[in-house]
């Protein structure tokens, strides 16, 4: 697995055949310490998440999938407005209004 770091300045940038003689050198030294699985592969990294975060990310996928317009509300509007029942109260209207100009 290669890590690259950028952005840090006593990094030194090597290229591919220097990096795989240096691989060879550190690779007979620290074999001995890499682990390995029946069979002779190397152990893969694994990561379990709490409940917590399956949790969230199940709410996640949920959310993701959900339409990003409430159609039936915008139907139930336009045929209040056709049929004239669709009623604003400016009261309110102004108040939020007031209430945004204040934001900024």
């Amino acid at each position: 697995m290669a890590i690259h770091f950028t952005g840090l300045s006593n990094q030194n940038t090597i290229n591919k055949s220097e990096r795989s003689q240096k691989d060879d050198v550190a690779g007979n030294v620290t074999a001995k310490n890499t682990p390995v699985q029946s069979g002779g592969t190397l152990a893969e990294d694994t990561v379990k998440l709490s409940g917590t975060a399956q949790t969230l990310q199940s709410q996640q996928s949920k959310i993701n999938n959900l339409p990003d317009v409430d159609m039936d509300k915008v139907e139930q509007i336009k045929n209040a407005i056709a049929s004239g029942e669709y009623k604003i109260d400016t009261q309110k209207l102004a108040n939020n209004m007031a209430s945004m100009d204040s934001l900024f």
